[in-house]
């Protein structure tokens, strides 16, 4: 009957899981890795624990070791040794805080009604069945470290159970069925409540739980005669002494958590309308899910005492853009930011862990400072982009690189470690410069482009958008003569890198200044020979200059090079006027120019 019941159960939690988180479920990243020896199929975990899976020995007496790989034993999976019909005699070892349903269901120790205690199953400090025809008071021995997944299913006639706190794990929906259980008791030392754990015990009321509980799943007391009394709950908030169990999710606007509350329970507030929230001091962890779907979120107020953030905490959307978490922060788990819209975060200098894929999908997030006590930081944690596919045959999701995003953080740490292993750019904030802003890629303009040589240097005005003239110096070079000259923007103080920016000094318009004298030639001498006379004067020209007669008397005939004028043998008296065109031939920073003037030489 508990084979079937489970299986149901199985299927459902499958259900719900991708009905209300169906991306999560397609998780690619275990914290385990598959491995087997002689004996056992087993899990060597990331955090150094090892749970056995399969039993692949033929021995009717077992003997489950204490470690494996000197990793400590501390769980038996669903099915384990389910069918061994040849065990006769199991051994489980004190480090076993967890066993899977039907772990051992079938196997000859099972059957033999010997081993049972007036309808209760123990295999050593395991407490792994318990008759449905259990009722009224029940008590887990003393010294149990553990009590199987669906245990105490189906004992509708059970009213109170008290629980030792050297059982660390109440299992996921371990006591459903117990429909008449009125009074719960947990010793001290009890610390994870899992989801739905007695979810449906419709008349549960009476709740003793110790304070050393660190972990209270979804839903655990759901639908309990406590959860359904409207007299406990306050302002459409949920509490069992220090655990916030939930918040309505009608709740709208801010709400402060209550002084005292260590625990705040899975999915805590999820689908709320909150704005803003208040941490208590105490609190020490964010737990799982606790502000999925909280979209109209803008602003937490955490304690100093908080330690860890659990996966998925925050929501995929909200009106949170940046978000500075406390320093006392070690862990943060799997996907904790998935999917968040911050651009900037800032992280803790204590933080040690960083999970996997804790912020993927954060697409404004285009960097981020990793302190330099991060010890590990898992597969994919910064800096990709997840995207989900759904087939006929098939469903998953896979990631894509972001190709610009950067990691700041200290040579030799986890962070460059990351940075190296997945190709993103790494700035070493040992460097002096690297907290400074690159203006390299900021956008700037001068005054004007072009400018005409003046034989001083020129100096354009140039601006730099979202930069004041003070955070930068200006630089100019070749910006005398014709040609390309440059103007070189550096930033100074918090900023650095450079803009370079070109403009063209074309050439002047040629100053060539031509003044005429006019002469006067004496006939006596024109009659006899040639005279020669120098009625121009030329100043200011630019480059080498040439002289042409543009009209005039046939007699009268000018030098190219000198500019001197020749008044010809047997040229009668009277009056002559002659144009002449003045070149100058230009240079490097002047054009050439020309000016024509008439000059009056007479002859008497």
């Amino acid at each position: 009957m508990k084979r079937f019941i489970s299986v149901i159960l199985s299927l459902s939690v499958l259900a719900s899981v991708f009905a209300v988180m169906p991306f999560t479920a397609y998780a690619r990243y275990d914290d385990y890795e598959e491995k087997k020896n002689d004996e056992y199929e087993y899990f060597l975990n990331k955090d150094g624990t090892v749970q056995v899976s399969s039993y692949l020995g033929k021995d009717s007496e077992v003997v489950i070791p204490d470690t494996i790989e000197d990793c400590p034993v501390t769980g038996i999976s669903s099915y384990t040794f389910e069918g061994c019909d040849f065990i006769t005699k199991i051994k489980i070892p004190d480090t076993v805080i967890t066993v899977g349903d039907e772990a051992f269901s079938d196997t000859a120790y099972y059957k033999n009604e010997d081993n049972w205690d007036n309808g209760t199953l123990y295999i050593d400090k395991v407490l792994y069945e318990v008759s449905e025809d259990a009722e009224g008071e029940f008590t887990v021995r003393e010294g149990t470290t553990a009590i199987a997944y669906y245990a105490f299913v189906g004992c509708e006639k059970l009213t109170e159970i008290t629980i030792p706190g050297s059982v660390k794990i109440l299992p996921f929906r371990t006591f459903k069925g117990c429909y008449s259980l009125t009074d719960l008791n947990v010793g001290e030392g009890t610390e994870i409540i899992e989801d739905q754990s007695f979810a449906g015990c419709e008349k549960l009321e009476n709740i003793s739980l110790p304070k050393t509980i660190k972990r209270v799943g979804v839903k655990a007391f759901g639908n309990t005669a406590f959860y359904n009394d409207e007299y406990n709950w306050d302002n459409g908030a949920l509490y069992l002494d220090s655990i916030l169990l939930e918040l309505d999710s009608e709740f709208t606007g801010t709400y402060k958590v209550r002084e005292g509350t260590t625990v705040l329970a899975d999915s805590v507030f999820e689908e709320s309308n909150i704005t803003r929230v208040y941490l208590p001091k105490g609190l020490k962890t964010l737990s799982q899910s606790a502000f999925n779907l909280c979209r109209h979120l803008k602003d937490i107020h955490f304690n100093d005492d908080l330690e860890e953030i659990a996966s998925l905490c925050f929501p995929t959307s909200s009106e949170m853009t940046s978000i500075e978490l406390p320093e006392n922060v070690k862990k943060i788990d799997y996907r904790a930011f998935a999917y968040t819209d911050y651009k900037e975060i800032i992280l803790p200098e204590n933080l040690k862990k960083v999970g996997a894929e804790a912020f993927v999908t954060c697409k404004n997030l285009k960097e981020i400072t990793i302190p330099a006590g991060v010890e590990e930081i898992d597969q994919e944690a910064f800096g990709y982009i997840a995207h989900v596919y759904i087939t006929a045959d098939d469903q998953g999701y896979y990631t894509t690189k972001m190709e610009d995003f950067v990691i700041k953080g200290y040579p030799g740490t986890a962070g460059e470690a990351y940075a190296e292993e997945h190709g993103f750019k790494f700035i070493d904030l040992t460097d002096p410069d690297a907290l400074k802003t690159d203006i390299s890629d900021y956008s700037s303009k001068l005054d004007k482009l072009s400018y005409t040589y003046t034989g001083k240097a020129i100096k354009p005005a140039v601006t730099v958008e979202n930069l004041k003239s003070e955070n930068y110096t200006v630089e100019y070079k070749n910006n005398t003569k014709v040609g390309i000259a440059t103007v070189t923007v550096i930033g100074k103080d918090d900023y650095k890198g450079s803009i370079t920016k070109a403009f063209t000094i074309t050439k002047a318009s040629n100053p060539i200044t031509v003044k005429s004298n006019g002469k006067t030639v004496k006939y006596s001498k024109v009659k006899k020979k040639n005279v020669t006379v120098s009625p121009l004067t030329v100043s200011k020209a630019q480059g080498s200059v040439s002289y042409k007669k543009a009209s005039g008397n046939k007699k009268i005939t000018v030098n190219a090079s000198t500019g001197k004028f020749t008044v010809k043998k047997g040229l009668k008296k009277g009056t002559y006027s002659v144009k002449v065109k003045v070149t100058a031939g230009g240079n490097s920073n002047y054009k050439s120019g020309s000016k024509t003037t008439s000059v009056k030489i007479k002859v008497k």
